[in-house]
């Protein structure tokens, strides 16, 4: 592929990972095919699928070696959701079957929602916050 084709792929992946979180493996990814199209360019075209092995080694030993620690630095996890929230009704976004986890919305923000109850959340329905645990709220079907 010349340098140019491996340009363009590597901004794709870097534009891809704004739009849709793949937890900041698209980045490496990226990171690698401009890496790979910039040997290209300074060493004229390789052999053909050296290019492409040359970019999955990248890729791959990029990803082994930096992915959590990079991911951590910009995700910073952790926390703790404010003990304000119990009481509170949050949505459910998604089905939530009983001792399940699913997201749910609270405030506007999407939340870690775990189910304590018997019953069955769905989609839509409000659940009350009966604790948290970390940045999960842990959720009662309302009656």
């Amino acid at each position: 592929m010349p340098f140019w084709g491996w340009v363009v792929v590597g901004a794709a992946l870097l534009g891809a990972e704004t739009v849709v979180d793949a937890q900041f493996y698209l980045v490496f990814f990226g990171a690698a095919a401009l890496v790979t199209g910039g040997l290209v360019l300074l060493f004229g075209p390789l052999p053909t699928g050296a290019d492409w092995a040359l970019f999955g080694v990248l890729s791959i030993a990029s990803t082994a070696a930096f992915r959590r620690r990079v991911y951590m630095l910009v995700r910073r996890p952790g926390g703790e959701v404010s003990q304000g929230t119990v009481g509170e009704f949050a949505i459910a976004r998604e089905p939530i079957g009983p001792g399940g986890r699913g997201q749910v919305e609270l405030r506007g923000t999407v939340w870690q929602g775990h189910n304590r109850g018997d019953a069955p959340i769905a989609a839509g329905e409000r659940a009350r916050v009966v604790g948290t645990h970390g940045v999960v709220l842990e959720l009662h079907r309302e009656s």
